[in-house]
């Protein structure tokens, strides 16, 4: 275990953002460095946050009909929402209509950001006095405790092929989204550095969050500054998530295998889908 990378900022992982009206936090991974002489393939896997109509939520990113086009070029074949069933009850994600992709939905229960966490309770409540990195970190921990299956599918989708280009979101892209990618990462060899670096993107493309739920916290005397780490992506507690996942279940591959019951084979089939040469210097 490290004492937490620092955010560096790579050009490869700078140049990834996708410019898509609405959003904030839409990412085509292509060019991310996998193993010896390889890089994940141009438009084959996004991230991003849920895409929802421009009256239904002011947190999330917004869909506008007059921008098809743009979320067309995208060419996305599948979309897996890995957010809650109330989630998507209460907010419906647009990225069916906007890009006319197939949604997997593959809900998981726990979540970061929003009023429906155990975590906003608390912190409003008073019961937890503040949320901090050690708090992300063990909820991340748990969340890979927990939810092996359910990462697991969402594998066996992106070792589809005829599945790509895939887009992966939960609600702000940010933890759900953030583990799932992390996982596909640290299985085609991304270095740690790098898969941690992109999990910290998000706060440099979604920052200071806390601002858009501060009166929710002000309303009841709480300072919105003792929440501010769970609307973050503090680059240590991803980084502590995966040495859990090294300790605990020796590595990713090994997780998503023995725990999620994964077959060995989609591994293989993950890194032949997404992955090409890298480019001759």
């Amino acid at each position: 275990m490290t004492d937490g990378p620092v955010l560096r900022l790579s050009g490869t992982l700078a140049d990834s953002r996708v410019l898509l009206p609405g959003t904030t936090n839409v990412r085509d991974l292509a060019g991310y460095p996998a193993g010896p002489d390889q890089v994940i393939g141009p438009h084959r896997l996004f991230r991003g946050e849920v895409l929802a109509d421009a009256d239904a939520s002011e947190f999330q990113g917004l869909w506008d009909e007059k921008h098809r086009t743009d979320f067309e070029d995208l060419g996305l074949r599948t979309v897996i929402d890995l957010r809650a069933e109330h989630e998507v009850r209460r907010t419906p994600s647009a990225w069916r209509r906007a890009t006319g992709a197939d949604v997997v939905t593959l809900p998981i229960e726990e979540g970061g950001e929003g009023t429906d966490t155990n975590y906003i309770r608390k912190l409003l409540s008073g019961e937890m006095p503040r949320f901090d990195e050690e708090h992300m970190t063990q909820f991340y921990c748990e969340m890979l405790d927990r939810r092996a299956s359910t990462f697991a599918s969402a594998i066996a989708v992106l070792a589809d092929t005829r599945r790509l280009p895939a887009l992966v979101h939960c609600s702000a892209g940010k933890d759900r989204t953030g583990l799932l990618v992390a996982l596909v990462l640290e299985l085609l060899g991304t270095p740690r550095a790098l898969v941690v670096e992109d999990y910290a993107l998000t706060g440099v493309f979604r920052p200071n969050r806390i601002a858009a739920y501060a009166a929710l916290f002000t309303g009841v005397g709480v300072d919105p500054d003792a929440a501010r780490v769970l609307f973050e992506t503090p680059a240590v507690s991803m980084d502590r998530a995966l040495a859990h996942l090294d300790d605990s279940y020796g590595g990713a591959a090994d997780y998503l295998v023995n725990v999620g019951s994964v077959l060995p084979r989609a591994l293989e089939d993950l890194r032949s889908s997404l992955l090409v040469p890298a480019p001759a210097h």
